[in-house]
């Protein structure tokens, strides 16, 4: 008997231990594949936290993980977010403590930097706080008290007085200009954009005078012409020199270049006028009717062309006055050229009395413009009567010059008919009028 009940003791105390070691195993087998997997155990404390391992994590990844978990669980995750960020709160305050510690005329950049650090920081880990709390919220979590603590901290995080937020932005600039990615990447854009500018600015020139040189060879080319193509080819290059610039500068150009053009099409349509000038412009410089330093009558005024754009024409008057005509205007009107050909003709009349000698005075016109040393031979000199006029017989005298001899003749002859007339005898007669009186015998 005694070792039947022996045996049966044995049976039972073996039962007891096979139940106790099951039971454990059941408690104890899935909080360790939890915590393998990577997943929160209902059992974990605030420092069991899964998502706190990472500080930097990515808001999208935290949601992501935060998402399967349950009210419980993300009551755990978000007493350890709290905790991390009470744990940095103080150190931002011993931070704040050290440099306020400092003579107001000492400073410590490092410690500047610290702190700035630590206040993106403590951002950051509020910001994924608000994220927990949000999911908690959406499961029917009590986050009263944590919406309120944040609210708090982020209220302390604003009422920074002036100075340290000019010594956190001071310290940013700092660490920004230093960082490889930061100041010393975009001073590298910059140097880099800057040579290409100057590169590009040099090929402008140097494609604008190649362009004006190769039109100059062409005989029918105009100096306004070539003006204009030198000007044009030098802005397209230094047009993309600009736009390689911009992306060297890591500026996208696709979407600047769909804006212009847009641009482009609404500034067109408001722009008629000046197009229309534009137009003129090209025309005026194909069919070249004047040029660079002609004189001319452009709309009713005369001057020299000085200068030429694809809207607009520059003249220089006599008097010294500059006058800018729409090309629309000049294009659409009668163009005088006085400086077209190389030769022109002086047309001259002198009056002479109805007693005087027409051929004697023909003569006098003869020998005086034909002995000026800048009228040509060829064309002939004419002198002709033009017309009898009330006063005077008026006498045409039309000798042939270059151009730019014109106004010399002019004055020349002029004064030196003038002389020989009344060395001659020739009278030049005033305007006048013959009044017949009669009179009448009063009435008897």
């Amino acid at each position: 008997m005694s070792l039947h009940r022996m045996a049966r003791g044995s049976w039972y105390r073996l039962g007891a231990t096979a139940l106790f070691v099951a039971f454990t195993c059941a408690i104890c087998l899935p909080a360790a594949r939890a915590a393998e997997a990577g997943e929160p155990s209902t059992t974990k404390s605030a420092d069991s936290s899964v998502t706190t391992g990472d500080e930097k994590i990515d808001v999208d990844r935290l949601q992501v993980r935060l998402r399967p978990l349950t009210r419980e669980e993300l009551e755990v995750e978000l007493s350890g977010w709290l905790e991390l960020l009470r744990k940095k709160i103080r150190e931002v305050g011993e931070t704040e403590l050290k440099i306020k510690a400092l003579a107001e005329n000492e400073s410590n950049d490092a410690l500047t930097a610290t702190l700035v650090e630590l206040r993106t920081a403590e951002t950051d880990l509020v910001e994924r706080a608000t994220v927990v709390v949000d999911a908690l919220k959406a499961k029917g979590g009590d986050v009263q008290d944590a919406e309120q603590f944040i609210a708090a901290v982020s209220d302390i995080g604003e009422a920074t007085d002036a100075t340290s937020r000019w010594a956190a932005m001071i310290a940013t600039a700092r660490n920004w200009i230093g960082r490889d990615d930061g100041g010393v990447l975009w001073l590298k854009r910059l140097g880099v954009a800057v040579m290409i500018l100057l590169v590009f600015w040099i090929i402008s020139k140097f494609a604008g005078s190649l362009t004006a040189r190769a039109l100059a060879r062409h005989p029918r080319a105009s100096g306004l012409l070539e003006n204009f193509a030198r000007r044009t080819t030098g802005g397209i290059v230094l047009v993309i020199g600009v736009l390689m610039a911009l992306a060297a500068m890591g500026v996208e150009i696709g979407p600047m270049m769909a804006a212009l053009g847009a641009g482009g099409f609404i500034v067109g349509f408001a722009l008629q006028e000046t197009l229309g000038s534009f137009a003129s412009g090209l025309m005026i410089m194909v069919y070249r009717p004047f040029d660079v330093d002609d004189y001319v009558n452009v709309s009713g005024v005369e001057g020299t062309v000085k200068e030429m754009s694809l809207v607009s024409t520059t003249l220089l008057t006599l008097d010294n006055k500059v006058l800018v005509i729409p090309n629309k205007k000049a294009w659409g009107d009668t163009i005088t050229n006085f400086t077209g050909r190389d030769i022109r003709r002086v047309d001259l009349v002198f009056g002479i009395g109805y007693g005087d000698n027409i051929q004697h005075a023909s003569e006098v016109l003869r020998e005086v413009a034909g002995a000026h040393e800048l009228v040509l031979d060829e064309p002939a000199l004419t002198v002709h009567v033009d017309e009898l006029a009330d006063s005077s017989v008026n006498l045409f005298c039309r000798p042939w010059v270059k151009t730019r001899n014109y106004w010399q003749v002019h004055w020349d002859v002029t004064r030196q008919v003038k002389e020989r007339f009344d060395a001659e005898g020739i009278s030049i007669p005033f305007p006048q009028r013959d009044v017949h009186m009669q009179t009448e015998s009063a009435a008897n």
